[in-house]
């Protein structure tokens, strides 16, 4: 484990529950579970027992000089690496590195990729919405993250807002649009769109909502790192809804509408009317239509199936994983849209174009 923050740690816990031997990299690191080796080098490590796997949890900045240290070290190393994979100016180095270790394999997370809540979701649409093409999709998530920030964890310098959860949410509208939308939508260019971000002196950006058309179909995105009510000129959709009050901060909703037909997909948390937390994993999808009114609540951890899907991939699949780097080339291109010089005095960026809406 290269990196023992609140990534690293979360990975050591779900991989030791698998049955791995875990040992950390890290020359900061404070506390470690009892019987966990830690080192301060990639090159500390000892050689034997060989490693299995490298899982990355660093710093974004730092991630593609840990995955050159390790195969450096081992040319067919096996390496789980957190999103985002690297800078988006990295990119062609990243892919020149692994290009010159074609026995290497590398795994970028991303959790909501295995979201079976999302399974769910388009199964329940093939049943309530059949025949009706999506017409749009929505996905937002916030949260108020201004106390790890105070701490010095999750403050991204380089994506600004668009390297906290964006990624997540793009992985989420892959799974949710008809097949090549998606990648269209990726080849857009989001100076052409309805882009708003809250831009702050101190952290980039803090909170961005966008709105784009591709093939007739309205996607709409929206993410906060500083709480949904803190932005008057990047106001949370109503559509997201109000924050929890009291503890929890987090909301991640998804949307899709099918002809008449509304699927809603609460991801944990979730929130009971009354006050009353769920458990964690715990997933509510809403159906709503004309005579149609359906509530689920079910049970999925998308970590751990990333995980599990991950360790397959690098260690018994037989072919070489493909990395997709688009999605990074999508939030760098966003993070370079919010810094442009097109900014109104009030410091909320907007660039317009016609949209639809759900």
């Amino acid at each position: 484990m290269i990196g023992y923050g609140v990534a690293g740690r979360l990975h050591e816990r779900l991989l030791r529950a698998l049955g791995f031997h875990v040992s950390v990299v890290d020359p900061a690191v404070d506390a470690l579970p009892p019987g966990v080796p830690v080192y301060r080098r990639t090159a500390d490590v000892p050689r034997r027992p060989a490693v299995d796997v490298w899982s990355v949890c660093s710093p974004t900045a730092h991630h593609l000089t840990a995955v050159a240290e390790v195969l450096d070290r081992d040319p067919a190393a096996r390496l789980l690496v957190e999103k985002p994979v690297c800078r988006s100016d990295e990119g062609p180095a990243l892919t020149a590195l692994l290009a010159r270790h074609e026995h290497a394999r590398l795994v970028v997370m991303n959790q909501y990729r295995h979201a079976q809540a999302v399974a769910v979701l388009r199964s329940v649409r093939q049943e309530f919405a059949p025949g009706q093409p999506v017409s749009g999709v929505r996905v937002g998530f916030g949260k108020d993250r201004r106390e790890d920030i105070a701490a010095g964890r999750f403050v991204d310098h380089d994506y600004g807002v668009f390297g906290y959860e964006w990624l997540h949410m793009l992985a989420l509208v892959s799974g949710v649009l008809p097949a090549g939308v998606y990648d269209r939508y990726l080849a857009t260019d989001p100076a052409d769109h309805d882009v708003r971000v809250a831009l702050d002196p101190a952290l980039t950006s803090t909170a961005a909502h966008e709105t784009t058309l591709v093939d007739g179909i309205a996607v709409e995105l929206y993410s906060t790192v500083v709480g949904a009510g803190s932005h008057a000129l990047v106001p949370a959709p109503k559509w997201l809804g109000p924050a929890h009050e009291g503890g929890e901060s987090r909301q991640r909703l998804v949307e899709v509408a099918a002809g008449p037909v509304r699927f809603t997909l609460e991801l944990d948390p979730v929130i009971l009317k009354n006050g009353t937390p769920l458990p964690r994993n715990t997933h509510r999808l809403l159906v709503e239509g004309p005579g149609v009114r359906h509530d689920w609540l079910f049970h999925d951890s998308p970590m751990d199936n990333a995980l599990r899907w991950s360790m397959g991939a690098l260690l018994t699949e037989p072919a070489r994983p493909a990395v997709d780097l688009r999605p990074i080339t999508r939030i760098g291109r966003l993070a370079r849209t919010a810094r442009s010089s097109e900014r109104p005095p009030s410091g909320a960026h907007r660039h317009a174009t016609p949209t639809a809406s759900l």
